[in-house]
Formats: structure tokens, C-alpha cells, sequence
């Protein structure tokens, strides 16, 4: 009783301290009264008593105003007709025209918005339905695009609907932005269309495109045909970007308001130039065929479509480190664009004139003191490094440049998927490395900003009754909803954490274990517990994150125990996703597929109702794919990771429980440091419910 006691005032500080510092940047009471689903959520809302019937869109009046008419003339392809169009083809009326189907108008003014602050009239916009209809108000065009897309969400789904409401909604930070690699694993022009569509779906504005690494230079290149010679390649022979495909996709972007950075990576990450040439791009020989791969690539790519340029410059060391970058900067901006660089502590120096993109995967590290120079933030969570429930935590807790908002220097925050090794079926990408669910959060985080930190959080969840856990649910809940809606037709590997509770016993040497495990089953006392709520626990994950973690000062040969309760009504099988280490999709590394009968290659062991049960899933490769250590430039990279590998790429795991309150003990030991210490285990069915502590609501 007295370790409880002692647990619960801890507790009760703690909360109080973090809740001091993280609360919401709109109104929870704004989003918990939202009919539908909307990410990012508007800054400032207000919605009404009725609803709107849809009619067809031949029944939809199209009207802008003086301003923004010729706007959506230019061109067929302009990107507010694009948008008009992309809407009326989403609405879920494409029945004839009935009798009682009355126009709708749709009015588009590009005009100032006085509700707008200073730093909303770039993108901010002012959109209403009512009786009347739809209005919407803007300053600039990307501002009419942004409430396009909100729009398109507050259709109910399967209702043909719009609630009535008045939003007045602009971005917290200028670059909301992803970033996939195409230099190690080639996606295809179709491929990264449907990726552009989606992510403008979340009002995201940048993609930052790496097209070259150490397996290729997927470029046409006239000037240098042996750059495109499939000798010189070791992944995806014979794909090549032609410029014509290339203009095509920056296009494409452009009508989604969406800007391309290309990057070139250089000098680093550049095996297939050294192959090649037989000389590196360091060399003064080097520097000379860069400027001609960047005169070619601005001749063909249009400076208006195309401003920022990224030469990469990371995880290399050179003798003459500041004369190549700033002859790179000097070239690059000779032909009118803006020079972008990585900034790690393994990068060559950034160019004063350059953009500096902080990449450091971590803590929050990236304070916004330290920024005094254009600087946009990647370090908050790769989704190539991170599984599911940690990355969305990570992004959603943690504030871009480490700041509340944008400026002319924190200028905000791009997502980054490095699908690292060979991949054999890129559609398993999004799936593998759960890019849909990350850079969901990061649109929300990105657009709505935050007063404080929270990484606190990242790693332990605040409880549910308190601001930042009624946060977290609620956005939860529209995360999950966009999976089945926006997401429906792509991997979108995430389950929500709602109600999940543990309490969770330090960690005890392996020595302890028979006589710690007796006392856990039984019910005793095993010392101080740690409550932590959500269903997925992080111990100490491995180096290439930063060894974050509850216990992240803890070393291999512990073991701790987690011990929780659920209801279900009825006697039955109940699907739970149960996940112990999964390989980062970068160098491979984690402890291995599970023996047959066995929950992990660590002695992870799981009792129901005091009744231990065996892993019942069969893998082809049980007990293989133990990997201690980097699989950078070896063999094993050129093997493709399996769906068996990754535990969130499979299916539920059914758990028998009985009708009523069920125990559920999980035993998790520490074998290595190559070993993401975790526990993930959620119910993947409505029907099971989380048993919190008495005073502690959802």
C-alpha cells in the first residue's frame, strides 16, 4: 500500500508538471463536438446545428469571384480548377439528377480575410457552410487550394453531407513537407503521383525527392550517358528519370501546390559515380562533371517549378569540405535556385547560403535558440527507424524547430521514408516503414504548431484525463478514421492506444527472474511499479534512435514485467496485434524471427488469466534473421526484408479471454543492445476494453 501511495503522488506530480507545459493548440472542445474527421485540424472552428444535402456535381454552381476567375482560366491544369474538379469527382453523389436535387453555389473569393493573422495570409483561408451553401475566402490561391481540402473532408462519409461550420484556419509553419528515397529503391512516375495526391490531401507542400545514392544515379543524363549505364548500378538497373518525367512530376505537384526539391547527393553517398569515372566527386576532375550534371539538370527543369536544389553534402568526410561546398552553392545558385544541405554531425559545413535540413534522429535537440540561419527540421522521427505507435507519438508530442511556429529561420519540417536496403516489392514500403500514419502526424503538428515541448510523452503517454491524453486520444481517433477514408486503399498500419494501461516492474537482473516471475503471477508485491499508459511500452530502443526509452539507462541481462487487465462481455477470440522488435529498414538490425511456439528471439513470455500461452503464428524462416550488427554496404542489404519480419505487417494475433475481467502478464527480457527493448500489444477489436485505475477516466 505504501509503494502505491508513494506511486500515485509521483505520478500526480508528474502529470501536473507536464501538463504545465504541452496543451493543445485549438480547442479539444472544438474537436470532440466535429462530426467527421478532420487532419489537420482547423485552428479556429465553429460548427452548426444542421447539415448540408449534397447533390450531384452537376447541381454544383462553381462562382469565383473577379479576383480568382482568371486564376482558374489559365491553363487546364491550374491548380484551383484542379482542385474545384478533384472535388466534385470525391462527392458521393454520381446518381442522375432527381427532382428534389436543388444548386448548390460554391463561391471562391481571393480577397483578404481580416480574421487572418499576419503569418495566415500566405495559405490561411476562411470557409463556411450554411443554407446558402459553401463560401470561401482567401488571400492568396494556395489559401483557396488548403480550404478545398478541408472541404473535401467534412463531406460525411457515406452520407453526402456537409456540416454547417465556420472555419478561419492557416499553418503554423511554411514547409510541411515528405521526403522518399528513390536513389536506393526506384519508385515508379505512377507510383509517386498517388504519393503527391495523398500527402495534398493533408495540406503538405513540400516533397523533397532524393534521386541519387551510392546504387545509381536515376537521372537521364546527356552529357554523361555512362551514368545511366546499368554496369555502373547495383539496385534497379535499368530506371531512369527522364526529364520529360521528371517536369511531369514537379507539374504534377505544382497543381497540388506542392513544391519539388530535387536532391542530388553529392559528395558523399556516390559509390556509382566513383564506378563510373574512376575518380570521386571531390576531385577537381569530380567538381567539374557536378557543374555539368547541374547546368544539364537546370537547363531541362524549370527554375519557376523547381527553386531549391539539395546537393546532400551528409555522412562524408573530405579534405577540401568547404571549397566543394561552396563551389556546389556558387553553381547552383548561378542558375537562380536556392542550395538545400544536410546538417548532422557527420556532414560536410552548410554554406551560408544554403538551407539547412537537421536530420539527427534523437531527443529534442533541435532547439530554437540554436536555429539562426533557414533551417527546416527532419530529426523528429524517420519512418524507416521507427514502428508505428512511437513514430505518430514522436510527431505528434514534438515541435518542429523546436519552436511554436514558423519563421524566416524555423522554417518547419519534412518527413523522411529511406527505405535503406533492397526492396523487392516497393508497394511494401508504406507498409514496412509506416509512412501514411507518420506523415499524418506531421501534417498535424506541422500545421497546427505547439506552445511547448512534449517528448515526455514520446515515450510515455500522459494519462488520459489529462490535457495532453485527451489531446493524443482525439487525434487518435482522427488518425484512424483518415486510415479508412483518405488511406483506405494503402497500408496504414496503426491502432489506436486508447485506454491502454500497465503497470510495469523495474528491472531486475536475469538472476531474480524465477523468483520476480513467481511473485508477479501471483499477484504480489514486486516492488515499485511504473503505471504507463497506451498499448505499445518503450523501454530502450536501440542506438540508431538514440537509445530512448523508460528505462534508456538500463543495459542487457534485465528483464521486466508489464501486467494489465481487459473486458470483454462475451467468451471468445480476440484479435490483438502483439509485437516485441521489429528490423529498422535500414541496416536490418534486431534480434531475429521467433521460434516456432516462441514470442521472440529475446525469451519474451505472455500469460492470460495466469495461464501462459504460446505463440501460434508460423513463420518461414523461424528462428532466423538475427542481425547484431549494421548491414550497411554487405550482402545481407541486397536481401529484402519479409512481412514475417515486421510484426505490424501481419496479421492479428488471436487471444483467447473469458467473459469478464482478464489478467495479462508479459515477461520482457533485455538480451542486447542491437535489441529494441518494447512491448506492443493492442487490441485490434472494439470489444476489448482497457481496466484503468479507479479516479482515472478516458
Amino acid at each position: 500500500m505504501k509503494n502505491m501511495l508513494s506511486l500515485i503522488l509521483s505520478l500526480a506530480s508528474v502529470v501536473a508538471g507536464e501538463s504545465a507545459q504541452w496543451s493543445s493548440p485549438h480547442s479539444l472542445q472544438a474537436e470532440t463536438e466535429a462530426p467527421v474527421a478532420l487532419l489537420p485540424f482547423p485552428r479556429v472552428v465553429k460548427w452548426g446545428e444542421a447539415m448540408l444535402d449534397l447533390p450531384p456535381s452537376p447541381c454544383w454552381n462553381i462562382a469565383p469571384n473577379s479576383a480568382c476567375a482568371p486564376i482558374m482560366q489559365s491553363d487546364g491544369g491550374s491548380m484551383l480548377s484542379t482542385a474545384c474538379s478533384r472535388f466534385l469527382h470525391s462527392l458521393p453523389c454520381p446518381t442522375p439528377l432527381r427532382s428534389k436535387d436543388r444548386p448548390v453555389t460554391l463561391s471562391l473569393s481571393l480577397e483578404s480575410v481580416p480574421a487572418l493573422p499576419a503569418e495566415g495570409e500566405q495559405e490561411g483561408y476562411r470557409l463556411v457552410v450554411n443554407a446558402q451553401g459553401v463560401s470561401i475566402c482567401a488571400p492568396r490561391p494556395a489559401g483557396l487550394f488548403n480550404a478545398l481540402q478541408t472541404l473535401r473532408q467534412l463531406v460525411l462519409p457515406g452520407r453526402g453531407q456537409l456540416p454547417f461550420c465556420e472555419i478561419t484556419d492557416w499553418p503554423s509553419f511554411p514547409v510541411r513537407g515528405f521526403h522518399h528515397d528513390c536513389g536506393r529503391n526506384y519508385q515508379t512516375i505512377e507510383s509517386l503521383k498517388r504519393q503527391l495526391e495523398l500527402a495534398s490531401r493533408l495540406k503538405v507542400n513540400y516533397f523533397h525527392w532524393h534521386l541519387a545514392d551510392d546504387p545509381a544515379w536515376h537521372v537521364q543524363c546527356k552529357a554523361y550517358p555512362q551514368l545511366n549505364d546499368p554496369q555502373y548500378r547495383t539496385r534497379d538497373k535499368n530506371d531512369t528519370y527522364s526529364y520529360a518525367e521528371i517536369r511531369e512530376i514537379l507539374r504534377y505537384a505544382h497543381e497540388r501546390h506542392i513544391t519539388v526539391i530535387p536532391e542530388l547527393d553529392m559528395p558523399g553517398h556516390s559509390d556509382y559515380f566513383t564506378r563510373a569515372f574512376g575518380f570521386p566527386m571531390h576531385s577537381e576532375q569530380g567538381m567539374r562533371v557536378l557543374e555539368k550534371l547541374i547546368d544539364e539538370f537546370c537547363a531541362e527543369i524549370p527554375a519557376t517549378l523547381c527553386p531549391i536544389l539539395h546537393f546532400g553534402a551528409d555522412e562524408v568526410s573530405v579534405p577540401n569540405a568547404e571549397q566543394f561546398v561552396e563551389r556546389i552553392s556558387r553553381k547552383i545558385r548561378s542558375h537562380g535556385r536556392t542550395p538545400m544541405q544536410w546538417e548532422g554531425p557527420w556532414d560536410l559545413p552548410v554554406s551560408g547560403k544554403s538551407i539547412a535540413q537537421r536530420w539527427v534522429q534523437g531527443k529534442s535537440s533541435q532547439k530554437a535558440e540554436s536555429i539562426t540561419s533557414p533551417t527546416i527540421d527532419s530529426s523528429i522521427g524517420y519512418s524507416n527507424l521507427f514502428e508505428p505507435a512511437l513514430l505518430v507519438r514522436r510527431w505528434f508530442f514534438m515541435r518542429p524547430c523546436g519552436a511554436e511556429k514558423g519563421d524566416d529561420v524555423r522554417l518547419g519540417a519534412i518527413f523522411c521514408t529511406w527505405p535503406d536496403i533492397r526492396v523487392e516489392d516497393k508497394s511494401r514500403i508504406p507498409l514496412h516503414s509506416p509512412m501514411w500514419p507518420g506523415l499524418c502526424a506531421m501534417a498535424e503538428r506541422a500545421w497546427n504548431g505547439a506552445g511547448k515541448e512534449g517528448d515526455a510523452f514520446t515515450v510515455e503517454l500522459p494519462p488520459p484525463d489529462t490535457e495532453p491524453g485527451r489531446a493524443f486520444s482525439l487525434f487518435e481517433c482522427r488518425l484512424v478514421a483518415v486510415g479508412r477514408t483518405i488511406f483506405k486503399d494503402e497500408h496504414f498500419p496503426y491502432w489506436a492506444e486508447k485506454g491502454g494501461y500497465w503497470e510495469v516492474t523495474q528491472p531486475v537482473p536475469d538472476a531474480r527472474a524465477d523468483e520476480v516471475r513467481k511473485l508477479v503471477l501471483a499477484g504480489g508485491d514486486p516492488g515499485e511499479l511504473r503505471r504507463i499508459f497506451g498499448c505499445s511500452l518503450y523501454f530502450r530502443t536501440r542506438a540508431a534512435t538514440w537509445s530512448l526509452g523508460i528505462f534508456a539507462e538500463a543495459r542487457p541481462g534485465v528483464r521486466v514485467w508489464a501486467r494489465s487487465h481487459v473486458f470483454v462481455e462475451e467468451e471468445g477470440d480476440y484479435p490483438f496485434m502483439i509485437g516485441f522488435d521489429a528490423p529498422t529498414r535500414s541496416n536490418r538490425q534486431y534480434t531475429g524471427i521467433p521460434r516456432e511456439g516462441e514470442w521472440s528471439q529475446c525469451g519474451t513470455r505472455i500469460w492470460v488469466n495466469g495461464v501462459e500461452i504460446r505463440n501460434s503464428r508460423h513463420y518461414a524462416n523461424a528462428g532466423g534473421n538475427r542481425i547484431a550488427k549494421p548491414t550497411w554496404h554487405t550482402a545481407e542489404d541486397e536481401h529484402p526484408i519479409q512481412d514475417e519480419d515486421i510484426w505490424w505487417a501481419q496479421s492479428p494475433t488471436p487471444v483467447h479471454l473469458k467473459k469478464g475481467v482478464n489478467s495479462i502478464v508479459v515477461e520482457q527480457p533485455y538480451t542486447d543492445v542491437f535489441q529494441s527493448w518494447e512491448i506492443s500489444f493492442i487490441p485490434a477489436d472494439h470489444r476489448v476494453r482497457w481496466q484503468l485505475p479507479r479516479g482515472i477516466s478516458q
